[in-house]
């Protein structure tokens, strides 16, 4: 039966590398900037992250191949002009990026492994990358938490070969 699974988890990753590339980023980007309003607007509200103020951060997903371009107006993120240079960049595969937001690995860790890139501004990434390291996951619904456990245990076991 794991077998089974794990087969399944690789067909799927793999129809994923191949399809989301060519998919349209607006709606992942739509979707990426409404669950960081949501989840994080205590943090907005408490000025945490005014120094993104006019700022463009790029999160690459680079496995994927997805950009999610963000920036922050007021009180809340908001999508960035593709056509606007990124003053900074925090770039690396799904499966690590899901097992930081699960709380499955250290962010500091995969930095030094280097399997979390910071680029540009490294000051605006490692703000950013400690900021959401500092994110209390108990505010996470324990289903949400869940799933992405499991998901980012199953990635791990299989991404290994495909890490660029």
């Amino acid at each position: 039966m794991l077998a089974v699974k794990r087969s399944i988890s690789q067909l799927g990753y793999r129809f994923g590398c191949k399809i989301l590339p060519l998919l349209p980023s607006w709606p992942g980007e739509v979707a990426f900037i409404k669950l960081l309003n949501t989840r994080l607007s205590e943090e907005l509200h408490d000025g945490l992250f005014d120094f993104l103020d006019n700022q463009v951060l790029e999160v690459n997903v680079t496995d994927l191949q997805i950009r999610l371009r963000v920036s922050k107006r007021d009180a809340a993120f908001v999508r960035a002009l593709a056509d606007v240079e990124a003053d900074s960049t925090i770039s690396a595969n799904f499966a690590d990026f899901l097992a930081i937001a699960s709380g499955r690995e250290d962010p500091d860790t995969l930095f030094f492994q280097r399997r979390l890139c910071l680029g540009g501004q490294t000051e605006i990434g490692l703000t950013v990358k400690n900021r959401l390291d500092a994110f209390d996951r108990s505010r996470i619904p324990q289903w949400a938490l869940r799933w992405l456990e499991v998901i980012a245990a199953e990635l791990a076991v299989i991404t290994p070969k495909y890490r660029e």
